[in-house]
Formats: structure tokens, sequence, C-alpha cells
């Protein structure tokens, strides 16, 4: 089913903006640039009956308790202009999935469909607008603008900066570590946002309680409000980094004079050891005897003259470490906010108990997943990756990772929690490795590759969900219990009609890109394998999400 899709230049992109934005000639402080889209709106998207694609976001997925990302085909039944929402009835889903008949979204979610049972309407310029309403608030609106002066313009302020921004970004004339603190900081202000609404919203709530209570005396919930200043306060940091990355005269300089992890000294220090391979040792600290132990067990991993650091802190080594270093780690929980300096390649060993050798994600991380790797090659040894409140354990966008003795788990379980995304042309090998609780314990796109062998997966929703042209080995893997499917494919390729097909694998005997071979499917809630239909390739410009993490 295709879509409406606008690729733009930023002279367009700039003149539409101003035009929609500017049309009276007067002052547009940020408190009124949603009632300037409102009026343009009311103008051009039609009222009623037109048919798009909803592309259901991520919590609200949650909400529903459905697999993101899910697209169902809506029907438009009533627009809210003033609130830039609309009423929507739901006319086709893919799998059996429970949704409401009818449910109010925002307009920027929706993709109206080329294809109209009402040929009368202008859907090209309902979905022109929806296209423009859409890049604003993803990526020109930002949270702390709602708070600006109302004697200051913002069009004049923001709107040059932040498309050229964009688009420097999209031609890659950003240096690629400026670009991801840039997503990184947005991200991070749009989940700071979300939380204070929430926040005030919940204390606005108690205040409404205590007054029900007569005898009661009004208090305010002192955690909360001393949370809500803190979020404030990092949104006013937030807001001053991104004015400083926003001016390109200041952004040049920043990339001409880079940040690093590793201090001078130690940059010093290395150069002066002929930049040999490093091997660090994360010990949280025990008896003597024990650490002398820890020493003795990685001593056949290494060659003598290897140079040896020791740190109580796994983020203090991955930041002093360099691609292709060693990294061992003793028992205990390990927390990060990043692969640091191993995100193109290296070594992370666990010493002792794999179950008691935790890294999980330290707090008010605002990546998507834990671990990032874009290199040549990674392996993971012996370790437990705890999501946490992340929506993904490891990342695999490039180059190989592999996994050993591992566990993969969501301590906190959620249909949305994803244990390994292989993008690509990158690749995975996995062996002797357990999923827990996940949503999805792997997912792999088109043209990624996968190697598992003996591995095993409880209490997960889904086992493996991929793509056509995606590359799939298994080997004695042990694909049981799940809630829903211990194989999806979203397949263009293999279904030769629009209705998707779910049974055992048996219908996976034409697909060349699946091996099994000594595997067990059996006690799959609602079958060993599905094949599903990609109801869409693309809903939106690829060269756009190039802002998206």
């Amino acid at each position: 089913m295709e879509v409406y899709t606008f690729d733009k230049s930023l002279q367009e992109r700039t003149v539409e903006f101003t035009e929609i934005l500017s049309s009276r000639e007067t002052i547009v402080p940020a408190s009124r640039i949603k009632s300037e889209w409102s009026y343009h709106v009311e103008l051009v998207i039609e009222p009623v009956g037109w048919q798009a694609l909803w592309k259901i976001p991520r919590l609200t997925c949650q909400d529903f308790q459905i697999h993101y990302p899910t697209v169902v085909v809506v029907l438009a039944e009533q627009v809210n202009y003033s609130e830039l929402t609309v009423l929507i009835k739901i006319i086709a889903v893919q799998d059996e999935i429970h949704l409401p008949e009818k449910y109010e979204v925002p307009l920027i979610e929706l993709y109206p469909t080329k294809n109209q049972d009402n040929n009368a309407l202008d859907v090209v310029g309902t979905a022109h607008c929806i296209d423009q309403l859409r890049f604003f608030y993803n990526y020109l609106w930002m949270p702390w603008d709602i708070d600006d002066d109302d004697n200051v313009d913002w069009v004049t302020l923001h709107l040059e900066t932040r498309l050229r921004l964009f688009f420097d970004i999209k031609r890659n004339n950003v240096n690629k570590e400026t670009a991801d603190i840039i997503r990184t900081l947005i991200k991070e202000a749009k989940d700071i946002f979300d939380k204070i609404s929430r926040l005030e919203a919940d204390i606005s709530d108690e205040d409404e309680d205590d007054e029900e209570k007569e005898d009661t005396k009004c208090l305010v919930d002192e955690g909360k409000t001393c949370q809500l200043m803190k979020l404030h306060f990092r949104m006013q940091q937030i807001k001053a980094e991104m004015e400083v990355l926003e001016n390109p005269a200041m952004r040049a300089v920043l990339q001409r004079n880079p940040d690093t992890n590793i201090s001078n000294i130690q940059i010093k220090r290395r150069k002066s050891r002929d930049k040999k391979l490093e091997a660090f040792v994360v010990w949280q600290g025990g008896s003597l005897e024990d650490t002398i132990t820890c020493l003795k067990k990685i001593e056949n991993f290494l060659p003598k003259d290897i140079f040896i650091k020791i740190t109580g802190y796994m983020q203090e080594a991955l930041d002093a470490s360099e691609t292709n270093d060693k990294i061992f780690i003793g028992e205990g929980e390990h927390y990060i906010a990043g692969a640091g300096g191993l995100e193109n390649g290296g070594f992370i060993k666990g010493i002792g108990n794999y179950q008691n050798t935790i890294i999980c994600a330290k707090e008010n991380i605002c990546s998507s997943s834990l671990l990032d790797f874009s290199g040549e090659e990674v392996l993971l040894d012996n370790v437990t990756v705890d999501l946490g409140e992340l929506q993904v354990g490891i990342l695999v966008r490039k180059g190989v990772v592999k996994l050993i003795g591992c566990k993969i788990f969501a301590s906190n379980q959620s249909v949305m929690k994803l244990g390994i995304v292989v993008l690509p042309n990158s690749k995975l090998i996995v062996e002797n490795t357990v999923f827990v609780n996940l949503g999805t314990a792997v997912v792999v796109h088109a043209a990624g590759d996968i190697t598992m062998k003996e591995c095993k997966f409880e209490k997960c929703m889904e086992g493996i969900q991929l793509q056509d042209e995606a590359r799939v080995r298994l080997t004695d893997c042990y694909l049981s219990g799940f809630i829903e499917y211990g194989i999806r494919l979203e397949t263009q390729k293999y279904l030769t009609s629009a209705e998707g097909k779910s049974g055992s694998v048996n219908l996976l005997m034409n697909v060349t890109e699946i091996s099994l071979e000594g595997c067990t499917l059996e006690n799959n809630k609602q079958g060993d394998v599905l094949l599903k239909p990609r109801l869409i390739t693309t809903i939106s410009s690829k060269n756009e999400n190039q802002m998206e993490i």
C-alpha cells in the first residue's frame, strides 16, 4: 500500500515554513506557533473521509501491548484543527491484535495513501500538509521553545538555523561525534518534557485529592517536587548546549577541536607506549586472595607485554579504551552509558559467574540501546546484559558482534524490549546464550546475518523477527514457550496474497535464507512460525531519518 512521501530541499522547506508561520507579517512568538499551524491546517486538510496508514508510536504500542512498529489502515472521521489531531476509525489490521475501533491521534502519525475510495478529496494536498507539520514538530520544534519570551519572533530566531542544522546533518557536513551529541541532547530533552508533563499531572491530581479531604492538610510530595526542579534545570542546560550547536560558526569550532573521553595525559602515555593494545580490569573490590585469583584468571587471555590498568568502574574503562582493547570485568553490577572506545571493536569478558556479572544502564541514559556497535569485530564473553528501562540491549550497526556464554534479559518486561537488533550488512554470531523476559529476542533487518548455536529463550513474547533477504542459521537452539511466535518473517517474497500464514516450521521449507538444524520449536502459543506481509516498505524519507538515532 503506497503512501505519499516528500523529499525537499533546504530552500523549499524554508519558503514553505516562512509562508505558513509568517503569512500575516506579524511577530509570531513560540506561544502562537500552534495557532498558526491550526489556521493553515484548516485551510488545506480534508476534514473527513480520507484513508491513511497509522504508524503507531512506541509508547502507544506499549499501552496496547502490541509489537512496535505496527502500522494499520485507518479512515479519518473528524479532524480537530485546533489540537492538530484527528479521530480515526481503524479499518484494517494485519495481526490478531486488539485495538479500539476509534481513536484520536496526532495528525503527524498519519500517512495518507495514494489509493482512496473517495477520489473527490484533495488527498495530495492533505498529505503534503501533514508532511510539513510532521517535519516541523519532529525536527524544528524543541521542547523548551514553549517557554520563550512572547516578544521574540520564533521564525526569525530559530527557523533558518534549525533547518540548516537538519540539512547539514543530512548532507554529512556535521561529523559523527557532533551529530551523535545533537541527537542525544534532543532525545533527552523530549524525554524530560514527557517526564515533566507526567509529574506535573501527578502533583496536580494529588492537590485535588487533598482539597477533597476536609481534615487533610494539603501537602505536595517533596520528592516529586525536587525531581521536577532537577528536570527543569537539566532542560535549561540542554537548551544552552543546543543554542551553541545550532550556531554554524560555533559548530565548526567544536568540530575542529573535538572533545575526547581520554585526558591529554592518558593520550601522551599511550603514545609513549607506541600505542600498544591495552587491557582493563574492572574490579569492584575484594580480599587480597580474591584479587590475585581474579588476575590469574585473565593471565591466559593476554600476551605478556600488554599494558594493564585496573579500575572500579566499567564506564571509566570504556571511556579510556580504544578500538580492539580488552576489558575484563569482575562480578557485580556495572553501570554504563555506552560502548565508549569499544564501539568500533574490542573484547569484553566476564570473570566469574555470568549471572552475577551484569552490564546495565546508568540512570537517565537517553540512548535507545545499551551497547551500540558499529566497527570491525566485538566479542562479549560470559556476561549478562540487562536492558533496564531501555528498548534495545545490543544494536549491531555494522561489522561483526559475537556473544559466547551470555545472558540478555529485561528486568522490566515489556513487549517493546528487543534483545539484539541487527541492521543491514552487519553480522551477529551467538553461542550458548540465553534470552530472558524480552518482547522480541533478536530482530534482523534485510541483509543482516545471524548465526546462533545452542541458544535458549525463556519467558519471551517472541523469538526471532526478520525481514526478506535477512540470513539466519540456527543450530541446536530451543525456541519454545513463546507467548506469540518462535520465528516471525515479514515478507513480500514468500507470500502470494495480503494474508499472513502461521503454523509449523514447514512454512519455512522454501525460505532459502533460513536454516534450522537440530532446533526445537514447540509450545508456542500462537504458532511456531508466522509469515507476515509487509504492509509498507517505507513511510518516511530515508534522508530525513538521518536526524534520528
